[in-house]
């Protein structure tokens, strides 16, 4: 398994540009800079999953277990960041319009990806004789529960979704209080799905950095006029937040600390950016393809674990599991755009003129 860490890091070499010590990357937190991050996570977390249907069986596996350990659920934290950041970005650029579509264009378009995902397993299931209970197969069309797919960060989105478009509605354009009442409403979430869900940890101890992403276009203007002042201070706050994010590590077992511990990856992610631009074909099409990639790819993975040939072979397991998840992938995304331009896309034609 640490091959294909290797593998990735090839990748992430390949096309990328590291700044001197008087320039920095401006485009940092540009859409394609950001896709092309959230590309190398995406893979962390097929790597991740792959290792719930494979059994280490060697020192070079027991090393990339020892990185998962390490990482836990930090390989999901810039999907939330980069989410916050991204809608803050357009409530600024859309206003008012942007927030009264969110319903539609988030929200329900969301649940409908997801539900039509779920209609794949729901047909997989069926095929393979796996038994679905009906109520467990309702509450999967939420995210609360699953059929074989992964679930809890897309409940999670979904509920955050809401909590935006609450704040952003009830303030109107009274932009950081309804930046406060979205993170009120996120650490809601928290204490309950904490305190009476019976969920693990990882349902909620990394929702609150979607806010952080939030805050983070809030202020962008001001953090970039400290940050890039010159390398001295940079690399001060870089040494600053890495010794806080390391300290966090070791004392990350109340929630709380887990969830400081994420906060901090994710400015040491885009500290390092600032510095560092990362981008190639490969990784703007995992970026461009989250959703699907992250749904789809325990798909697959149950399938070939049936054959014992593909199996017993981890590269070869690795490798078309992988492979099924890009043409999953490619022909789901095809489709929902497609899709997406008939339900949400319309607009209305211009009256015909008579004479």
């Amino acid at each position: 398994m640490i091959l294909f860490i290797v593998l990735l890091a090839l990748v992430c070499v390949y096309g990328m540009k590291i700044y001197g010590p008087k320039e920095f990357n401006q485009d940092y937190i540009s859409r394609n800079n950001t896709t092309a991050v959230k590309g190398i996570f995406v893979f962390l977390v097929f790597m991740s999953h792959f290792l719930q249907y494979y059994t280490p069986i060697d020192s070079y596996d027991m090393q990339y277990k020892e990185i998962r350990l390490f990482l836990g659920q930090l390989v999901v934290v810039m999907f939330f960041f980069y989410s916050g950041y991204g809608i803050y970005e357009s409530v600024k650029r859309k206003g008012t319009g942007y927030i009264k579509s969110f319903p539609v264009h988030r929200i329900l378009k969301t649940l409908l990806h997801l539900d039509l995902a779920l209609l794949l397993y729901f047909i997989r299931n069926l095929i393979m004789g796996v038994h679905m209970k009906p109520a467990q197969v309702l509450l999967s069309l939420f995210g609360w529960d699953c059929i074989g797919n992964s679930n809890w960060f897309m409940f999670a989105v979904l509920l955050l979704y809401v909590a935006v478009y609450l704040s952003f509605i009830v303030f109107r354009k009274q932009n950081f209080l309804a930046l406060v009442a979205t993170t009120v409403l996120t650490g809601v979430y928290v204490i309950l799905m904490h305190k009476f869900s019976g969920k693990e940890q990882y349902w909620y101890n990394t929702v609150m950095c979607l806010p952080l992403g939030m805050y983070y276009s809030f202020f962008k203007e001001k953090i970039n006029s400290i940050v890039m002042k010159n390398n001295i201070v940079y690399h001060g706050i870089l040494v600053a937040v890495f010794a806080a994010f390391m300290y966090a590590h070791y004392n990350k077992l109340p929630f709380v600390i887990y969830t400081m511990w994420t906060l901090l990856f994710t400015l040491l992610v885009v500290l390092v950016t600032m510095k560092v631009n990362i981008g190639n074909k490969i990784l703007y099409w995992l970026g461009n393809h989250v959703f699907s990639v992250y749904i789809l790819q325990r798909f697959p993975m149950a399938i070939f674990r049936r054959f014992d040939e593909i199996a017993s072979n981890r590269y070869l397991f690795f490798v078309l599991s992988l492979v099924a998840t890009v043409i999953m992938s490619e022909l789901f995304d095809r489709g929902t755009a497609a899709l997406d331009k008939v339900l949400f896309d319309r607009k209305k034609k211009p009256a015909k003129q008579t004479s």
